[in-house]
């Protein structure tokens, strides 16, 4: 099972994940954003990063392809990158589906770190072992399961994130607390995802993880148990579709908005559940732009 490490020190982390690794090589994969934003300060505060060669891809899932992937494949054999090396992805759910994808295939397995730089990203994307790509027109056609040897999640990584951006993967926290039960969701209710109380968010974000941490042991390769974490997901890419054809900026987070509202229906018409600050919370994200 991965290793899940919630705090706010990722250098020293990384460097103590680094250390005992002893990878021949170090290699970092991050879009276009996060080389600008993120990779710069982490680099500067790490010094087991001081010899990492970086590879970058555009950012924005309409990249995370067949052209990407092949990128990334051809950057690691450029560089000299074997099977004993270490890929570490920092970035949202693109960069963690993608890297894992080509750490998973590349000389038929190297070894990779989760750095998610999303709250969407912290509490789905990378965790879980999915990695993958779109294809065909079609998400994330091709892919494996692999987990990452390590998920180092902070949420200081998230304090340059819009609001839109900080309700999508709040809107998947708030699927799992309605997964794992009252005392969860109320905790979630609570708190104001925009707000960037660090130390409450990454309590919550712990718990939340632990929710798809303990459907994924039972069940790694989705045969069961482990689809219930797929709640609105039909609906929700229906609605990121629709985003996608009228030019919307902000797919990904209508996605889960319209995840969010079919899994709050569902329970409410099939279920008599009644939750009014649920719906009042819903109604909020819908205003964020």
């Amino acid at each position: 099972m991965q290793k899940l490490i919630f705090t706010n020190e990722v250098a020293r982390e990384l460097s103590g994940l680094i250390a005992a690794a002893n990878p021949h090589g170090v290699y970092v994969l991050a879009d276009s954003n996060t080389a600008m934003l993120v990779w710069p300060y982490l680099a500067a505060d790490c010094p087991a990063l001081s010899d990492a060669r970086l590879i970058t891809v555009p950012a924005g899932d309409i990249n995370k392809n067949l052209d990407s992937l092949s990128h990334i494949w051809s950057e690691l054999q450029k560089l000299g990158a074997n099977r004993h090396s270490m890929l570490i992805n920092v970035g949202g759910g693109m960069i963690t589906d993608i890297g894992g994808f080509a750490a998973s295939t590349f000389k038929r397995g190297m070894r990779f770190i989760n750095v998610p730089t999303t709250l969407l990203g912290a509490v789905d994307a990378s965790v879980g072992g999915k990695t993958g790509i779109n294809f065909g027109g079609l998400k994330n056609e091709i892919g494996a399961f692999r987990e990452a040897e390590a998920v180092v999640i902070s949420t200081a990584m998230f304090s340059s994130l819009p609001d839109s951006e900080m309700y999508s993967g709040y809107a998947e926290m708030i699927k799992h607390g309605l997964l794992d039960g009252e005392e969860a969701l109320t905790a979630l209710l609570a708190y104001n995802p925009c707000v960037h109380d660090f130390n409450c968010m990454l309590e919550l974000l712990e718990s939340s993880v632990g929710v798809k941490r303990r459907v994924v042991a039972e069940d790694p390769t989705e045969k069961g148990l482990r689809k219930s974490l797929n709640l609105g997901h039909t609906a929700g890419h229906a609605f990121e579709s629709l985003a996608m054809e009228k030019g919307c900026a902000s797919a990904q987070a209508m996605l889960w908005r319209g995840a969010l509202w079919w899994t709050w229906y569902l329970s409410h018409n099939h279920k008599e559940f009644s939750y009014s600050s649920l719906l009042a919370r819903l109604l909020a994200m819908c205003v964020i732009n």
